[in-house]
């Protein structure tokens, strides 16, 4: 009779979710810590402690905290599920490189902006630690130079490339072709002196392309 009376106590007191969790208490009630429809609705409240851990009870924010990232901004738009991280109060190449050393939920983003910038004279190799953009935006500003590899994490993923109204006197064209999906290219109203154009042979995507205002020599020939 006691081993029964126990067994029944364990029941009443003890639930189990569909997927193995147990929660003590009723399942109805604000006793419940996590009740079985902000459950099933992922609509469980993120505490500070698992605000860095990617999923809690199937729920994830789709951009950074908002002050590990500051001065940048990320949007999240609901309706076609994109995000756009813009930039351009950065202060400096060091600071851009510590915000993406960020927790970041989501690696892929549609757009990175920055325009109107003074401060970004550089943009590094690997600055943007494996976070990757379907268009890259860098405009009227004063960058000079975007070195090797800097947008490597966008070789699979960059349809535009647009950094025109700069000061860039070295740019990667020697890069571009590993661009697969690349298909418009603006680096007009810039500083660059050679452009190759055999750096964009292989690009089988390109559809716009555009160089003025550079008083560059053009060296090799468009195929």
């Amino acid at each position: 009779m006691k081993t029964h009376l126990i067994a029944l106590l364990y029941a009443v007191f003890t639930c189990s979710s569909t997927d193995g969790r147990q929660f003590l208490g009723p399942q109805n009630g604000s006793q419940d810590p996590v009740s079985n429809d902000a459950f099933n609705q992922n609509k469980v409240n993120v505490t500070q402690d698992s605000r860095h851990q990617p999923e809690y009870y199937g729920y994830e924010r789709p951009c950074p905290n908002a002050e590990d990232i500051a001065p940048c901004v990320c949007t999240y738009d609901s309706e076609d599920t994109t995000m756009s991280l813009n930039c351009s109060a950065v202060e400096s190449e060091d600071q851009l490189r510590q915000i993406f050393k960020s927790y970041f939920p989501f690696k892929n983003y549609r757009s990175f902006y920055i325009k109107n910038n003074n401060n970004i004279k550089v943009l590094e190799s690997g600055v943007f630690n494996g976070i990757s953009f379907e268009r890259i935006d860098i405009t009227y500003s004063n960058l000079e130079v975007i070195e090797l590899h800097a947008l490597d994490c966008c070789y699979e993923t960059a349809s535009e490339i647009n950094v025109e109204v700069n000061r860039i006197t070295s740019f990667p064209f020697h890069e571009l072709s590993i661009f697969s999906k690349l298909s418009n290219f603006n680096i007009g109203y810039n500083s660059v002196s050679i452009i190759l154009a055999d750096a964009f042979n292989g690009l089988t995507a390109l559809e716009g392309l555009q160089l003025y205002n550079n008083q560059a020599n053009i060296v090799g020939t468009f195929i």
